[in-house]
């Protein structure tokens, strides 16, 4: 049986691993955005405020408690953790969230204040409704009161000029709702050049 270390290395890996997509696929640059996953004592293994998604290692992890306590880690955590504490108690079965910066999601975030990708057929299986949230401050407490109310209608939304953000039961399928969004969406800004 593994110890509790050992499955903090196995969510670590998993962290690192979903931050380096994430920078490679264009979705984050340097800093932006954050990942967390939820450990089974209840607890939270994130990523640190201001480390580059590219180049992160262990050590730019931290460990929370089930409250949001740090635990573990030498670092700051993400200045959004508030945010993902708010899907996790609303969303019991979430046992992931990303936020990421984008750039398609943003910038439609910035001219329109709701999504219909109809037009699309992975768009209308896929994202029949995909929230768009108001602007809120950053780590703000009315960021993850919104965030959470989001939460629950889909599992993924666009919050207004600072990117999208997903949940799911594991990373993998929060990081390939958000490359698909992404990808939708570009499709559709794409499609007014024709």
């Amino acid at each position: 049986m593994a110890d509790s270390t050992d499955v903090n290395k196995g969510i670590e890996a998993r962290i690192i691993r979903y931050g380096k997509l994430l920078y490679k696929r264009g979705l984050v640059s340097g800093a932006d955005g954050n990942l967390s996953s939820r450990k089974k004592d209840g607890g939270f293994v994130v990523t640190a405020s201001g480390v580059h998604k590219g180049l992160m290692e262990s050590q730019d992890l931290v460990t929370l408690d089930a409250s949001g306590n740090k635990v573990q880690g030498r670092l700051k955590p993400s200045s959004e953790i508030p945010m993902h504490l708010a899907i996790y108690k609303g969303q019991k079965e979430a046992g992931a969230v990303i936020h990421a910066h984008a750039p398609w999601c943003t910038a439609l975030s910035l001219k329109k204040n709701k999504l219909d990708l109809s037009a699309l057929a992975e768009g209308r299986i896929l994202f029949p409704k995909v929230p768009v949230v108001p602007y809120y401050e950053p780590g703000s407490k009315e960021l993850a009161d919104a965030a959470k109310e989001a939460a629950q209608k889909s599992k993924i939304f666009i919050l207004k000029a600072h990117g999208v953000v997903a949940w799911g039961t594991d990373l993998k399928e929060a990081f390939c709702l958000i490359e698909a969004l992404e990808n939708n969406v570009r499709i559709l800004a794409l499609s007014s050049f024709f």
